[in-house]
């Protein structure tokens, strides 16, 4: 999609009727705090989880711009689900860009049978559950008499109580790799103890690991050598997903102020001049300054999404090395860039929606407030200070951010 372009639309489209029914609930499901699983499992049966994959293996080969306004309008439903889908795609792109190798087939066959993808780290773990004096551990892989076994307790990211697959880093011989599990895995229990205020139902939970046994083709090592946009790719995730809450409260407040007393104030008879503009009441201007912060979530993701097609088409096509890490490093600052117009905007539009309403928008029939717990939330987790500062030092050296810079890990 290039600059100022209209987005590609025809992926929303095919899922419009998945994507109605999969929103229908999803403020039952915010005031009851119940995890979407009929909503996921639609999700899985429609093929929207494979939406990205090659048509020989099912999918609809989506390019980027059609994958993150498709998110986008997910998230306008429901944040949670782009949250809960977001290490699925994340490894899906992953493996389409990654060169060919009989691993790299046996994972994107996995994902075209309909398996369901979640990724557990150390990061916001819950140490309540590792043993005592473990409080730092991470998973750790070992050998022992009967070959390869994972131990350990893990936070899971969003989508873990409804993952097929469990992705998890793991310690082995000093080195970081990832471990393929299958959830249903004799040894591996997941634990359901979200405690936030935001994102109730995007799957997030515990995974413990007792003597897993783990097969040595499940072992996938990292290749921190070859030019990977996957930084860029994880950090748009929520990017659509605060995007897509710009765009329902747009929608809530356009709904808010029409039966409001401001709005039928003006409402003029058939064939009625418009009111003039000092007669306006301030919720108009209200309005008009959400629909403003909406396009410039839209914009900001569009943007930070065109440099990932650029990325993606350098890695994709065989560009010189030079030329993809470039492409990288651009998709890699524009992700931030774009974290630092959405959140803000996003949250400041949370805040603003009140405005509209009065004492009416407190209703708890409404749950209005859960535009703002769900932003603050996303901005919470990948919080903006940190991405400004990392942004600013790479302008000073003008030299490439190193891998995964906007997760904040080393």
């Amino acid at each position: 999609m290039s600059a100022g372009a209209l987005p590609d639309r025809r992926l929303v489209a095919r899922f419009s009727a998945v994507l109605e029914r999969v929103g229908a609930q999803a403020l039952q499901r915010e005031r009851e705090r119940r995890l979407p699983h009929e909503e996921v499992a639609l999700l899985r049966e429609s093929g929207l989880t494979r939406a990205t994959l090659p048509i020989p293996l099912g999918g609809g080969a989506a390019d980027h711009p059609a994958l993150f306004e498709l998110l986008a309008e997910l998230g306008r439903r429901d944040p949670n689900l782009v949250q809960l889908l977001g290490s699925h795609f994340a490894f899906a792109d992953r493996a389409l860009h990654a060169p060919a190798s009989p691993v790299r087939d046996a994972c994107l066959a996995l994902l075209a049978t309909g398996r369901l993808l979640a990724g557990a780290t150390l990061r916001g773990g819950q140490p309540g559950h590792l043993a005592a004096g473990e409080a730092g551990a991470a998973a750790r892989l070992s050998v022992d008499g009967g070959g390869l076994r994972l131990d350990g307790a893990v936070h899971g990211g969003a989508g873990i109580l409804f993952a097929d697959l469990v992705l998890v880093r793991a310690e082995h011989e000093r080195a970081a790799v990832s471990v393929l599990v299958r959830s249903d895995a004799p040894g591996l229990l997941r634990v359901e103890d979200g405690t936030g205020f935001g994102q109730r139902t995007s799957g997030e939970g515990t995974v413990l690991f007792e003597q897993v046994r783990v097969r040595a083709e499940d072992v996938l090592e990292h290749d921190s050598v070859a030019p990977s946009q996957e930084g860029a790719f994880a950090q748009l995730v929520p990017c659509a997903a605060a995007t897509g809450i710009a765009r329902a409260v747009l929608d809530d407040g356009t709904v808010l102020l029409r039966d409001s007393a401001a709005g039928r104030a003006l409402q003029a008879p058939a064939g009625g001049a418009p009111a003039a503009p000092d007669a306006r009441p301030p919720e108009h201007a209200v309005l008009g300054e959400l629909s403003a912060l909406s396009f410039a979530a839209d914009a900001a993701l569009a943007r930070a999404v065109d440099a990932l097609a650029a990325s993606s088409a350098a890695i994709l096509g065989g560009a010189p090395e030079q030329e993809q890490r470039d492409r990288v490093a651009e998709a890699e600052a524009a992700a931030a860039r774009a974290q630092l117009v959405v959140l803000p905007a996003v949250l400041r539009a949370t805040a603003l929606l009140f405005d509209l309403g009065g004492a009416g928008a407190v209703d708890e029939r409404l749950q209005l407030d859960r535009h703002w717990r769900n932003a603050r939330t996303i901005a919470s987790r990948d919080p903006i200070r940190h991405t400004a500062g990392a942004l600013g030092e790479l302008l000073l050296r003008a030299a490439a951010p190193p891998p995964s810079w906007p997760s904040g890990e080393a």
